[in-house]
Protein backbone atom coordinates (compact mmCIF):
# COMPACT_ATOMS: atom_id res chain seq x y z
CA UNK A 1 0.00 0.00 0.00
CA UNK A 2 1.16 3.24 -0.95
CA UNK A 3 1.59 6.09 2.20
CA UNK A 4 0.03 8.81 1.83
CA UNK A 5 1.39 12.65 3.10
CA UNK A 6 0.84 12.99 6.45
CA UNK A 7 1.19 15.67 9.43
CA UNK A 8 4.40 14.61 10.95
CA UNK A 9 4.88 15.25 14.64
CA UNK A 10 5.86 18.27 15.68
CA UNK A 11 8.99 16.90 17.56
CA UNK A 12 10.28 15.37 14.10
CA UNK A 13 8.93 18.91 11.80
CA UNK A 14 10.81 21.88 11.17
CA UNK A 15 9.83 24.84 12.57
CA UNK A 16 9.49 26.37 9.39
CA UNK A 17 7.58 29.24 10.66
CA UNK A 18 10.38 30.53 12.83
CA UNK A 19 12.81 31.25 10.14
CA UNK A 20 10.09 33.53 8.41
CA UNK A 21 8.78 35.30 11.31
CA UNK A 22 12.33 36.01 12.22
CA UNK A 23 12.89 37.76 9.01
CA UNK A 24 9.60 39.46 9.38
CA UNK A 25 10.86 40.24 12.64
CA UNK A 26 13.96 42.29 11.53
CA UNK A 27 11.90 43.86 8.68
CA UNK A 28 8.84 44.95 11.45
CA UNK A 29 11.71 46.72 13.65
CA UNK A 30 13.06 48.56 10.84
CA UNK A 31 9.65 49.69 9.26
CA UNK A 32 9.00 51.52 12.49
CA UNK A 33 11.83 54.22 12.71
CA UNK A 34 10.85 56.46 10.37
CA UNK A 35 11.84 60.40 11.60
CA UNK A 36 14.09 59.15 14.17
CA UNK A 37 17.80 58.43 15.47
CA UNK A 38 21.01 58.24 12.92
CA UNK A 39 23.36 57.00 15.30
CA UNK A 40 22.71 53.32 13.06
CA UNK A 41 24.25 53.01 9.37
CA UNK A 42 21.31 50.35 8.72
CA UNK A 43 18.88 53.43 10.85
CA UNK A 44 20.10 56.43 8.62
CA UNK A 45 19.93 54.16 5.28
CA UNK A 46 16.11 53.37 6.02
CA UNK A 47 15.22 57.05 6.78
CA UNK A 48 17.01 59.20 4.58
CA UNK A 49 18.20 57.08 1.49
CA UNK A 50 16.63 53.03 0.67
CA UNK A 51 17.86 51.67 -2.04
CA UNK A 52 15.70 49.87 -4.17
CA UNK A 53 15.72 46.50 -3.69
CA UNK A 54 16.44 45.23 -7.47
CA UNK A 55 19.04 48.11 -7.49
CA UNK A 56 20.43 46.42 -3.56
CA UNK A 57 20.24 43.03 -4.97
CA UNK A 58 20.80 43.80 -8.76
CA UNK A 59 17.94 41.52 -9.72
CA UNK A 60 13.61 41.54 -9.92
CA UNK A 61 14.01 38.50 -6.62
CA UNK A 62 15.65 36.93 -4.41
CA UNK A 63 15.92 33.36 -2.68
CA UNK A 64 17.18 33.11 0.59
CA UNK A 65 18.18 29.79 2.59
CA UNK A 66 17.10 30.48 5.79
CA UNK A 67 18.52 28.23 8.66
CA UNK A 68 18.33 28.02 12.27
CA UNK A 69 20.30 25.50 13.90
CA UNK A 70 20.67 23.61 16.92
CA UNK A 71 24.07 23.99 19.11
CA UNK A 72 25.72 20.51 19.99
CA UNK A 73 26.25 20.22 23.76
CA UNK A 74 28.69 17.84 25.87
CA UNK A 75 26.96 15.32 27.67
CA UNK A 76 26.99 16.26 31.38
CA UNK A 77 28.86 19.39 31.26
CA UNK A 78 27.49 20.73 28.85
CA UNK A 79 29.43 22.62 26.88
CA UNK A 80 28.86 24.00 24.02
CA UNK A 81 30.84 22.19 21.23
CA UNK A 82 29.73 23.64 17.99
CA UNK A 83 27.80 26.78 17.63
CA UNK A 84 25.74 25.96 14.60
CA UNK A 85 25.53 22.24 14.64
CA UNK A 86 23.06 20.54 12.96
CA UNK A 87 20.32 22.94 11.06
CA UNK A 88 17.11 22.65 13.40
CA UNK A 89 15.66 24.86 11.03
CA UNK A 90 15.12 25.05 7.32
CA UNK A 91 13.18 27.10 4.92
CA UNK A 92 13.40 28.78 1.34
CA UNK A 93 12.13 32.23 1.70
CA UNK A 94 11.46 34.07 -2.02
CA UNK A 95 10.83 37.85 -2.47
CA UNK A 96 9.88 38.51 -5.58
CA UNK A 97 10.16 42.66 -5.90
CA UNK A 98 8.08 42.65 -9.04
CA UNK A 99 4.76 41.59 -7.47
CA UNK A 100 5.43 42.44 -4.06
CA UNK A 101 5.20 38.80 -2.60
CA UNK A 102 7.21 36.49 -0.27
CA UNK A 103 6.44 33.21 -0.48
CA UNK A 104 8.09 29.80 0.33
CA UNK A 105 8.43 26.35 1.81
CA UNK A 106 9.82 24.97 5.06
CA UNK A 107 11.89 21.54 4.77
CA UNK A 108 11.23 18.93 7.98
CA UNK A 109 14.89 18.27 9.40
CA UNK A 110 14.23 14.74 9.57
CA UNK A 111 13.69 14.61 5.32
CA UNK A 112 16.01 12.21 3.72
CA UNK A 113 18.58 13.28 0.86
CA UNK A 114 21.46 11.60 -0.62
CA UNK A 115 23.58 14.24 -2.02
CA UNK A 116 26.00 12.61 -4.82
CA UNK A 117 28.94 11.51 -2.77
CA UNK A 118 27.39 11.08 0.64
CA UNK A 119 25.51 8.20 2.75
CA UNK A 120 21.82 8.36 3.40
CA UNK A 121 21.17 11.39 5.76
CA UNK A 122 18.93 13.59 7.37
CA UNK A 123 19.07 16.95 5.25
CA UNK A 124 19.86 18.64 8.71
CA UNK A 125 23.09 16.50 8.85
CA UNK A 126 24.81 18.45 5.64
CA UNK A 127 25.15 21.62 8.10
CA UNK A 128 27.05 19.72 10.50
CA UNK A 129 29.24 17.56 8.39
CA UNK A 130 30.63 20.40 6.43
CA UNK A 131 34.27 21.19 6.65
CA UNK A 132 34.71 24.49 8.91
CA UNK A 133 33.60 27.54 7.12
CA UNK A 134 31.42 25.43 4.43
CA UNK A 135 28.17 24.31 6.25
CA UNK A 136 26.08 27.08 4.34
CA UNK A 137 27.77 25.99 0.85
CA UNK A 138 27.00 22.38 1.37
CA UNK A 139 23.55 22.52 2.74
CA UNK A 140 22.96 24.79 -0.28
CA UNK A 141 24.32 22.15 -2.33
CA UNK A 142 21.96 19.54 -0.78
CA UNK A 143 18.69 21.69 -0.65
CA UNK A 144 19.39 22.46 -4.22
CA UNK A 145 19.46 18.92 -5.24
CA UNK A 146 16.35 17.55 -2.69
CA UNK A 147 14.50 20.78 -4.66
CA UNK A 148 15.19 20.48 -8.33
CA UNK A 149 14.84 23.58 -10.28
CA UNK A 150 15.44 25.86 -7.06
CA UNK A 151 18.40 28.30 -7.25
CA UNK A 152 19.45 29.94 -3.92
CA UNK A 153 20.85 32.87 -3.77
CA UNK A 154 21.63 33.57 -0.33
CA UNK A 155 22.22 31.27 2.76
CA UNK A 156 21.16 32.78 6.19
CA UNK A 157 22.35 31.27 9.72
CA UNK A 158 19.95 32.94 12.28
CA UNK A 159 21.97 33.38 15.64
CA UNK A 160 19.26 32.84 18.24
CA UNK A 161 21.42 34.02 20.65
CA UNK A 162 21.39 37.85 19.30
CA UNK A 163 17.68 37.50 19.08
CA UNK A 164 17.22 36.86 22.67
CA UNK A 165 20.26 39.79 23.38
CA UNK A 166 17.46 42.33 21.14
CA UNK A 167 14.50 40.73 23.16
CA UNK A 168 16.22 42.01 26.27
CA UNK A 169 17.20 45.33 25.22
CA UNK A 170 13.00 46.30 25.03
CA UNK A 171 12.64 44.95 28.63
CA UNK A 172 11.09 41.57 26.86
CA UNK A 173 7.50 40.99 25.66
CA UNK A 174 4.28 40.37 26.55
CA UNK A 175 2.79 37.23 25.75
CA UNK A 176 -0.90 36.25 26.64
CA UNK A 177 0.15 32.54 26.29
CA UNK A 178 -3.35 30.65 25.26
CA UNK A 179 -2.57 27.35 26.62
CA UNK A 180 -0.14 25.00 29.14
CA UNK A 181 2.89 24.70 27.11
CA UNK A 182 5.71 21.71 28.33
CA UNK A 183 8.58 20.59 26.29
CA UNK A 184 12.10 19.79 27.45
CA UNK A 185 15.00 19.62 24.82
CA UNK A 186 18.11 19.22 26.94
CA UNK A 187 20.67 19.08 24.06
CA UNK A 188 19.18 21.78 22.19
CA UNK A 189 18.92 24.03 25.76
CA UNK A 190 15.17 24.35 25.28
CA UNK A 191 13.21 24.15 28.68
CA UNK A 192 9.90 25.74 27.72
CA UNK A 193 6.98 25.48 30.88
CA UNK A 194 4.45 28.18 30.22
CA UNK A 195 1.10 28.06 31.78
CA UNK A 196 -2.17 30.19 30.32
CA UNK A 197 -1.99 33.65 30.66
CA UNK A 198 -0.29 36.89 31.27
CA UNK A 199 3.68 36.92 30.47
CA UNK A 200 6.36 39.46 30.56
CA UNK A 201 8.94 37.26 28.24
CA UNK A 202 12.41 37.85 27.94
CA UNK A 203 15.21 37.14 25.59
CA UNK A 204 15.08 33.20 26.71
CA UNK A 205 11.44 32.96 27.28
CA UNK A 206 10.59 34.11 23.30
CA UNK A 207 12.96 32.17 21.81
CA UNK A 208 11.32 28.80 23.35
CA UNK A 209 8.05 30.48 22.45
CA UNK A 210 8.78 31.13 18.99
CA UNK A 211 10.80 28.01 18.63
CA UNK A 212 7.72 25.79 20.48
CA UNK A 213 6.91 22.38 18.39
CA UNK A 214 5.77 20.09 20.19
CA UNK A 215 1.44 18.90 20.03
CA UNK A 216 0.76 21.91 17.83
CA UNK A 217 -0.02 22.93 13.91
CA UNK A 218 1.81 24.70 11.74
CA UNK A 219 -1.07 27.07 11.51
CA UNK A 220 -1.09 27.62 15.46
CA UNK A 221 2.45 27.71 15.86
CA UNK A 222 2.68 31.04 13.05
CA UNK A 223 0.08 32.10 14.98
CA UNK A 224 1.95 32.47 17.85
CA UNK A 225 4.53 33.59 16.02
CA UNK A 226 2.37 36.45 14.69
CA UNK A 227 1.55 37.30 18.00
CA UNK A 228 5.22 37.91 19.43
CA UNK A 229 5.96 40.30 16.32
CA UNK A 230 3.16 42.47 17.39
CA UNK A 231 3.89 42.66 21.26
CA UNK A 232 7.80 43.42 19.97
CA UNK A 233 6.90 46.18 17.12
CA UNK A 234 4.49 47.33 20.59
CA UNK A 235 7.61 47.48 22.74
CA UNK A 236 10.09 49.05 20.15
CA UNK A 237 7.51 51.79 20.13
CA UNK A 238 7.25 52.47 23.80
CA UNK A 239 11.23 53.47 23.93
CA UNK A 240 12.87 55.19 20.83
CA UNK A 241 15.98 55.41 22.51
CA UNK A 242 16.56 52.08 22.47
CA UNK A 243 16.07 52.04 18.55
CA UNK A 244 19.58 52.19 17.24
CA UNK A 245 20.64 49.50 19.81
CA UNK A 246 17.79 46.82 18.75
CA UNK A 247 18.67 47.79 15.03
CA UNK A 248 22.34 47.10 15.52
CA UNK A 249 21.64 43.84 17.35
CA UNK A 250 19.01 43.18 14.41
CA UNK A 251 22.38 42.52 12.25
CA UNK A 252 23.55 40.27 14.51
CA UNK A 253 20.79 38.15 14.43
CA UNK A 254 20.93 37.17 10.44
CA UNK A 255 24.81 36.63 11.24
CA UNK A 256 26.11 40.14 8.54
CA UNK A 257 24.47 38.44 5.96
CA UNK A 258 23.13 40.84 3.98
CA UNK A 259 24.70 44.97 3.92
CA UNK A 260 23.19 47.91 5.27
CA UNK A 261 22.13 48.51 1.49
CA UNK A 262 20.47 45.08 1.42
CA UNK A 263 18.56 44.77 4.45
CA UNK A 264 17.51 48.88 4.01
CA UNK A 265 16.24 47.75 0.95
CA UNK A 266 13.69 44.73 2.22
CA UNK A 267 12.44 47.30 4.87
CA UNK A 268 11.55 49.64 2.19
CA UNK A 269 10.32 45.93 0.58
CA UNK A 270 8.33 44.62 3.31
CA UNK A 271 6.13 48.28 3.57
CA UNK A 272 4.33 47.39 0.45
CA UNK A 273 4.11 43.75 0.90
CA UNK A 274 0.00 42.92 2.15
CA UNK A 275 -0.37 40.94 3.88
CA UNK A 276 -2.37 38.86 1.17
CA UNK A 277 0.89 38.76 -0.72
CA UNK A 278 2.69 36.82 2.03
CA UNK A 279 2.04 32.38 1.12
CA UNK A 280 4.35 29.73 3.12
CA UNK A 281 3.69 25.93 2.63
CA UNK A 282 5.75 22.91 3.08
CA UNK A 283 7.60 20.60 1.05
CA UNK A 284 5.28 17.18 0.21
CA UNK A 285 6.64 14.40 2.41
CA UNK A 286 5.64 10.35 3.75
CA UNK A 287 6.76 9.16 6.94
CA UNK A 288 9.51 6.75 6.16
CA UNK A 289 11.66 4.18 8.07
CA UNK A 290 12.45 4.82 11.39
CA UNK A 291 12.55 8.90 11.80
CA UNK A 292 13.52 9.58 8.14
CA UNK A 293 10.59 11.70 6.05
CA UNK A 294 10.90 11.31 2.36
CA UNK A 295 10.21 13.79 -0.07
CA UNK A 296 6.62 12.98 -2.29
CA UNK A 297 8.50 13.18 -5.81
CA UNK A 298 5.29 13.78 -7.86
CA UNK A 299 3.63 16.05 -5.72
CA UNK A 300 7.11 18.33 -5.35
CA UNK A 301 7.07 20.31 -8.31
CA UNK A 302 3.28 21.44 -7.93
CA UNK A 303 4.16 23.00 -4.40
CA UNK A 304 7.51 24.37 -5.19
CA UNK A 305 5.58 26.00 -8.26
CA UNK A 306 2.40 26.94 -6.09
CA UNK A 307 4.73 28.76 -3.75
CA UNK A 308 6.59 30.54 -6.77
CA UNK A 309 10.12 28.95 -6.42
CA UNK A 310 10.15 27.37 -9.97
CA UNK A 311 7.94 28.05 -13.04
CA UNK A 312 4.56 25.52 -13.06
CA UNK A 313 5.73 22.17 -14.31
CA UNK A 314 3.63 21.23 -17.63
CA UNK A 315 0.30 19.69 -16.92
CA UNK A 316 1.10 15.67 -17.33
CA UNK A 317 -2.07 13.13 -18.00
CA UNK A 318 -0.69 10.62 -15.74
CA UNK A 319 -2.30 10.12 -12.36
CA UNK A 320 -0.40 10.99 -9.34
CA UNK A 321 1.10 8.37 -7.75
CA UNK A 322 2.18 9.64 -3.93
CA UNK A 323 5.48 8.13 -4.95
CA UNK A 324 8.59 8.93 -2.53
CA UNK A 325 11.91 9.91 -3.47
Amino acid sequence: MKKKPTQTSMARRAFGGAGYCLVLFLALAFGTIAGWIKQSDVISKILFNPPAPKEAFHANSVTLLILGCDEDVADFTHKILKKYARSDMMLVARLDFDHNMITGVSIPRDTECRLPGYKRMKINAYHELAKKDQAAELTQQAVEYLLPGVKIDRVVTLDFDAFQQMVDLVGGVPIVVDKKMDYEDNAGNLHIHFKPGYQMMNGYQAMCFVRFRHADSDLVRQQRQKQFLIAFKNQVLKDWLQLPSIVNQGVGVINNALSIDEIASLARFAKAVPPTNIQWGQIPVVDSSGSYLKVVKSKLPKVLAQYRLIDAPASTSSSDSGDAQ
